[in-house]
């Protein structure tokens, strides 16, 4: 993966280990980063920096999401290398929002697809393990859904 960060910057291989595993081996792998355990429902910061990587983990303390450094950076590289397997679905376009979901994630179980409704607020940052399905008022999908 080439970012504007050094060493190593993806851990995908840790996805479902234990949370405090994956910290110590983060750190090991790459010594200019401290890695942090962020349990569900935490509030973190959407800053951008090279030093820091946050595990994320689910209610058992095991890695739910691929931990990385720099999730803005990501977006140079459109999540390739981070993600293996389809990326865009330009055939659900129209399709009910709800289907869009299931095909996505039976599609790419390494992501997540969300419904977002006309009008809704959404966050900036790049996530290579989300997919987000933008619907009309009808609950059609009307922008091509796409990872990030």
């Amino acid at each position: 993966m080439s970012t504007d960060c050094q060493g190593k910057s993806s851990w995908p291989e840790l996805l479902g280990a234990p949370g405090d595993l994956a910290v110590v081996t983060i750190e090991r792998e790459n010594p200019l980063v401290t890695a942090n355990i962020a349990p569900p429902g935490s509030n973190v910061t959407t800053d951008v920096r090279c030093d820091r990587v946050r595990v994320y983990v689910d209610a058992h303390g095991n890695v739910d999401r691929i931990p990385t450094i720099a999730r803005k950076f990501i977006r140079k590289i459109n999540c390739v290398g981070i993600y293996v397997g389809k990326s865009s679905w330009p055939e659900l376009l129209g399709a009910p929002g709800d289907l869009a979901v299931v095909t996505i994630e039976r599609e790419n179980p390494l992501v997540t697809a969300n419904i977002v409704p006309p009008g809704s607020n959404v966050t900036t940052d790049v996530r290579c393990d989300r997919v987000r399905v933008y619907v009309d008022a009808h609950g059609n999908v009307d922008r091509i859904p796409t990872i990030g």
